[in-house]
């Protein structure tokens, strides 16, 4: 009776694991995530999604924690994904209420989720092969607080044509086309300036450095001609800089590369003559608000802009 009991329970684990979608058996193999309780993480096959509530991430940094409220994670481009590669081809997530903890005392998260003001985040990319072309169509994050940071790309990775895309073609990548839109409460100063400053040196003054580096951020605006970007563009630049490290307006930026940059150039750092060609084929358009804008409007304004954006991107997708 014992075996027979045992075996009904084997069969219904390996029946439930074979029903378990893409994106939960992706989730489950090669994303280490843990229940927020300590209990078994609860993972759930959903509307061609997987859904995962009140779980954590190990960033791997110290003793530092993701916890977040709930994650979705679409099937669509995991059904294939393998061993045999890197990185899944295309990949839809979206993670609400996202706190980072210390992961040390459950007083110190208690206290830290009670202050903090949680995060939502969404990515959503796909490599196209045929084309060689990656395309970012959004990665955003926001809060309440932070208001928000959203950016969408297109990158040529000529190296990885006709197969699977892998981390040392990322390496390869050329960026094409760039649109960011930051909607700053506080998320530079509290997210961007402390990465930068940590970077830099924490046992020297920064603010020379910042300084220095705002000055020739100016300098190269100024010496923009007409061609890469038009009086109104450099002007809202100039307005955007002008405000760093504390910028408090709405900075909405749309670049165009001809040639692309190569992504390892630009962390390599480049010649002058290198930088001259590449701001030659720049196009460049800029604006920057400052004031309050009713929140009803910033919802309609997203929504119809993200809406314009996808299907352009689907467009370019399909035109290939």
């Amino acid at each position: 009776m014992k075996k027979i009991a045992l075996a009904l329970g084997a069969a219904m684990v390996l029946a439930g694991s074979a029903q378990a979608g893409p994106a939960c058996e992706y989730l489950r193999n090669y994303v280490a995530l843990q229940s927020q309780s300590g209990a078994e993480l609860q993972m759930q096959d959903q509307d061609g999604a997987c859904r995962v509530q009140n779980a954590q991430w190990s960033t791997g940094a110290s003793s530092m924690l993701l916890a977040f409220d709930e994650l979705v994670l679409r099937d669509e481009g995991l059904a294939a994904f393998s061993d045999q590669q890197e990185i899944p081809q295309s990949m839809e997530l979206t993670v609400s209420g996202i706190y980072v903890l210390t992961g040390l005392l459950p007083g110190q998260d208690y206290v830290m989720r009670l202050q903090a003001k949680p995060m939502d985040f969404s990515l959503k990319y796909k490599w196209d092969s045929a084309s060689a072309q990656l395309y970012l169509e959004q990665a955003r994050l926001r809060s309440q607080s932070l208001r928000e940071l959203r950016i969408q790309a297109q990158f040529e990775i000529e190296s990885a044509a006709g197969r699977g895309l892998g981390v040392d073609e990322l390496e390869q990548a050329q960026l094409k086309s760039l649109s960011l839109y930051l909607d700053n409460q506080n998320l530079f100063q509290s997210m961007v300036m402390p990465a930068l400053v940590m970077n830099m040196s924490m046992y020297e003054d920064p603010r020379p450095g910042i300084e220095k580096a705002l000055l020739a951020a100016r300098t190269a605006v100024q010496l923009m001609p007409d061609s890469v970007a038009d009086r109104g563009s450099r002007d809202a630049l100039l307005a955007f800089i002008a405000q760093l490290p504390a910028p408090d307006g709405r900075l909405t930026l749309d670049i165009k590369m001809d040639p692309p940059w190569s992504a390892a150039l630009l962390e390599s750092g480049m010649s002058v003559d290198q930088a001259r060609k590449l701001m030659s084929g720049l196009s460049l358009q800029a604006r920057y608000a400052t004031g309050q804008v009713p929140s009803t409007y910033i919802w309609l304004r997203d929504q119809l802009r993200d809406g314009l954006r996808l299907l352009s991107l689907r467009q370019a997708v399909a035109s290939h």
